[in-house]
């Protein structure tokens, strides 16, 4: 007859091997790569959201710089003007404001637009100004 120590259950255990399954590895690869394509998706999107803020806070630079030498030069209602800077193009103009006519106030407006990522992009901007007499 076999005496059993206390501790010990009947029929004895098998020894479990440590370690992961090949099914366990599979689920845990197929996990991480789920992981580093979404975070790839965010890090790309970030990166592009930062490049067109750029292109924007540019273009808006341009445009005040450009809407200055407008107020310097008072360019007459007939006037148009357009230029280029790297990818940027510029047009600027000038509108009477159709209520103040007689005060000779106008707007000066000014637009940018560059090619963007499958479509233009534009920043337009425009101020109200005295306008000289000449026009």
């Amino acid at each position: 007859m076999t005496v059993f120590t206390c501790g010990t259950g009947w029929p004895p255990k098998a020894r479990r091997q440590e370690g992961f399954s090949l099914v366990e590895m599979l689920a845990a690869l197929v996990i991480l790569g789920l992981a580093l394509g979404a975070l790839y998706q965010a890090a790309s999107g970030a990166t592009r959201n930062a490049r067109v803020s750029a292109e924007y806070a540019i273009a808006t630079t341009l445009a005040e710089s450009q809407l200055d030498a407008f107020l310097v030069t008072q360019p007459s209602e007939e006037e148009r003007t357009q230029g280029q800077f790297g990818v940027y193009r510029w047009e600027g103009w000038v509108e009477l404001i159709p209520e103040r006519e007689e005060s000779g106030i106008g707007w000066i407006r000014l637009r940018v637009s560059w090619p963007g990522e499958g479509q233009p992009r534009t920043v337009s901007l425009r101020t109200a100004s005295k306008l000289s007499n000449e026009a």
